[in-house]
């Protein structure tokens, strides 16, 4: 005689709880269901709201039990006053209208009938308009219980004539603890690690924990393993994530990005990535003012050299970043660029902040005639100096140089609008067409660094002699423009693929701006008449060339008051006297 098998059921439905006593992470909500049953005071209508997987369900259909004096192991399937409904696909008026209806019969077997709709918020107006009466003053053995995710979507008319309960996320050691308890029954070993790791991607979701933890076993049935929750869940390891932030503090770009690279070669998720390193990070502002409350496995030692490497504000800084790349992440096919962005970002230091030509000028009332009048203008700029905050980034001290002396060259990049203008007026579509189709094949030839920075810069407009790049952030954009090793290594690439080789750098902010002026300008007949050959290139000091003089040998403050008053004022306008 063959013997049948059972189906195989999931372990949250194994282990839903049938009490209130067996229910985790809900203590107030269940003593205060318990208490109302066990007083006969009950109401006629509740709202359990709350996550995804944090025991609305459950509790509801414990509550619908108890009331009615019915055994936790009765099977709810032959329980004919317990009716449970999906708002999500019976969201309409006439299911409604049944409910209304079916209201005023007496129930059949129990004292109470009890009504259970779920995901509630999911009814149109007008069913919630039909139910809005019958919940107001149902009938004496009529009870209602709505279950909703988002409450925010649910009329006022019906929220005030519920009871509202609101579950909250059950926290990573009662998870922990839940499931211990779940394998030891099942008679299966674990790694603590391993648990932890699903419980922190589980974000406070019984459910999601238990399902989660089902895939694990289905990887590997013997034992649940850290290496095996890992490959489930695309978690990166407390040690990588260690490593590559310890990178990024140090500035170093290349490495961090290798490191990025090694995990997602792993087939580590993207988003479950930034989620981790978000986590992370959280640790690493708690780890010398709360080291109680961190969660990571990572050794609290490494977590506080951390804390003091990256300053406060720079962590949160991160934080912001990441938050910003998450939300981008879910809108993208293209996560590694993404990655790979924000690793650059978070690697690459912050420009020292200056105040602009403009600002500073509106200090100076009137137009200064001599270096006596420009020295006091330039004082008077100096408090400005003063008041800004310098990032906080350990710098090696530096000879001024001698800028009597200064040899500059041509870097092989243009700026500006004017540059701008002038590949426009000669721009070709089949020029653009070009670059673009061998773009992605083009940046696969320089390293992993320039191959980033790149990565987020957009071929916008090309004729047959020059190409505009337009960059998505400035300070990625300023660095490229003095990045002679880039630009050299661009326009070899370009010329080997016979394509337009002279480089003009923008900001995509600039772009635009400069191509709607432009076509203005087209519009009303005033084409601009601007050659490439006419704009100049951005020059670069070549500091190797520049003779250095020790403090006793010059004033370092004089010469700056007179390079700033020439950046202010143009070289035409300033004489230096004796």
């Amino acid at each position: 005689m063959e013997v049948m098998k059972l189906a195989y059921q999931a372990l949250y439905r194994v282990y839903r709880p049938r009490s209130f006593d067996d229910m985790v992470g809900q203590k107030i909500i269940t003593q205060t269901l318990k208490n109302a049953i066990a007083t006969q005071q009950t109401g006629h209508a509740y709202l359990f709201s709350g996550p995804r997987g944090t025991g609305k369900t459950s509790a509801a259909k414990i509550f619908a039990r108890e009331v009615n004096g019915i055994a936790p192991e009765t099977d709810d399937s032959q329980i004919p006053d317990i009716i449970e409904i999906d708002a999500a696909s019976n969201n309409g008026v006439d299911e409604i209208r049944n409910i209304r209806d079916g209201a005023n019969y007496a129930p059949i077997e129990s004292e109470y009938k009890i009504y259970i709709i779920d995901e509630v918020h999911m009814l149109s107006s007008g069913a919630f308009n039909a139910l809005l009466k019958t919940l107001e003053e149902p009938p004496a053995n009529v009870k209602f219980i709505l279950a909703t995710t988002e409450p925010q979507k649910i009329p006022a008319t019906i929220l005030s004539r519920t009871q509202r309960f609101e579950f909250k996320r059950i926290d990573n050691d009662t998870i922990q603890a839940r499931m211990a308890e779940i394998l030891q029954k099942e008679g299966v070993s674990f790694d603590d690690d391993a648990l932890h790791i699903i419980a922190n991607v589980a974000e406070g979701g019984m459910r999601d924990a238990l399902s989660i933890l089902d895939q694990v076993l289905a990887f590997g049935a013997d034992h649940v393993t850290l290496e095996n929750a890992l490959q489930v869940t695309g978690s990166t390891t407390a040690s990588q994530l260690v490593t590559y932030l310890q990178q990024v503090s140090n500035y170093d770009t290349e490495s961090a990005l290798q490191t990025l690279h090694d995990i997602l070669l792993e087939g580590k998720d993207a988003v479950r990535f930034v989620a981790d390193l978000l986590g992370v990070l959280r640790d690493v502002m708690l780890a010398e003012v709360a080291p109680n409350l961190i969660k990571t496995t990572a050794p609290l030692a490494d977590l506080k050299a951390l804390t003091i490497k990256l300053g406060t504000s720079r962590i949160q800084q991160m934080m912001v970043t990441l938050d910003d790349i998450q939300k981008q992440l879910l809108q993208t096919m293209q996560s590694d660029v993404y990655l790979e962005l924000l690793t650059v970002k978070l690697s690459m230091p912050e420009p020292e902040q200056t105040v602009p030509a403009k600002q500073s000028s509106n200090v100076i009332k009137e137009k200064p005639q001599n270096i006596d009048d420009i020295v006091k203008a330039s004082k008077n700029t100096e408090v400005h100096e003063e008041q800004v905050v310098e990032p906080a980034i350990e710098k090696t001290p530096v000879e001024v140089p001698d800028v009597e002396n200064a040899e500059y060259e041509d870097l092989l990049v243009r700026t500006g609008q004017n540059a701008v203008f002038a590949v426009l007026i000669a721009a070709k579509r089949d020029a653009l067409a070009r670059v673009k189709n061998a773009w992605s094949d083009l940046l696969r030839q320089f390293n992993v660094t320039q191959q980033a920075m790149l990565t987020i810069a957009e071929p916008v407009a090309a004729s047959e002699q020059a190409v505009v790049l337009a960059f998505d952030y400035p300070v990625l954009l300023e660095q490229a423009l003095h990045d002679a090793t880039l630009q050299n290594n661009l326009v070899q690439q370009l010329q080997s693929q016979n394509l337009p080789s002279e480089l003009v750098f923008i900001s995509q902010d600039e772009w635009t701006s400069d191509r709607a002026s432009y076509v203005n300008k087209l519009k009303t007949g005033e084409t601009p008449q601007i050659q490439l050959e006419d704009v100049p290139r951005v020059k670069a000091a070549n500091l190797s060339a520049i003779p250095t003089k020790t403090p006793q040998e010059s004033s370092n403050k004089e010469l700056k008051i007179v390079s700033e008053a020439k950046e202010l004022f143009g070289e035409d306008l300033v004489n230096i006297v004796d």
